[in-house]
């Protein structure tokens, strides 16, 4: 493992561990046994730690969701997605649990958060309409109706892992909170979603 990458592992365990505001430059050399010299040499700032560690979530969770197979049902298709997204989200918890900060401090973040949120709400409205084409989930029964589900299941998504924190809720936490935010679509299924959520329930068991 090369320099640069030891930098980014160690200081991923020690923002996850003590928070991301607890952790100093010193203290990540310190943990590696190298100066913060050398330390400097590869990151001049903090801030460019967290940043490279955001775009490497957003690669790995790009390649991991990328190696689904897309022509699997709907729901499983939905259920294994999510379940993947808050596995890696969980690897790198500490972005979530400090989101706002971590944005605030950087524009270019920031702009990419934004662009990625508006991809990712483009994805589950069109999945949204594939599941009604297929009968899986009932029509809109008022204008944007699924447009607010899915900002609903967007702000579980963003918190759950802190929610996790403050409650001390360790136990299968990923899991726990994946069952959580999969059942929010359930009031919206037809029958023959309901048959379909609870086939995929079963194979996640």
């Amino acid at each position: 493992m090369k320099t640069k990458e030891k930098i980014l592992a160690t200081a991923l365990e020690l923002f996850n561990k003590n928070g991301l505001k607890e952790v100093t430059l010193r203290q990540i050399a310190k943990a590696m046994n190298i100066s913060q010299g050398n330390l400097n040499y590869h990151y001049k700032v903090k801030s460019d730690i967290v940043s490279a560690l955001y775009f490497q979530l957003v690669e790995r969770m790009n390649i991991e969701i990328g190696q689904l197979v897309q022509s699997q049902p709907i729901m499983s298709f939905l259920s294994e997605s999510s379940l993947i997204s808050m596995r890696v989200l969980y690897d790198y918890r500490f972005i979530t649990k400090d989101l706002y900060a971590v944005l605030d401090s950087d524009d270019e973040l920031k702009q990419h958060y934004v662009g990625l949120q508006q991809t990712r709400k483009q994805q589950f409205l069109a999945l949204f309409t594939n599941m009604i084409t297929e009968g899986l989930l009932r029509p809109e029964e008022f204008t944007n109706e699924y447009k607010r589900l899915y900002e609903r299941m967007n702000i579980l998504g963003d918190n759950w892992i802190n929610a996790a924190a403050l409650l001390n809720n360790t136990e299968s936490v990923v899991d726990h909170y994946h069952a959580l935010l999969f059942e929010v679509v359930y009031p919206y299924l037809t029958e023959k979603g309901k048959e379909a959520f609870f086939k995929t329930q079963k194979l996640n068991d």
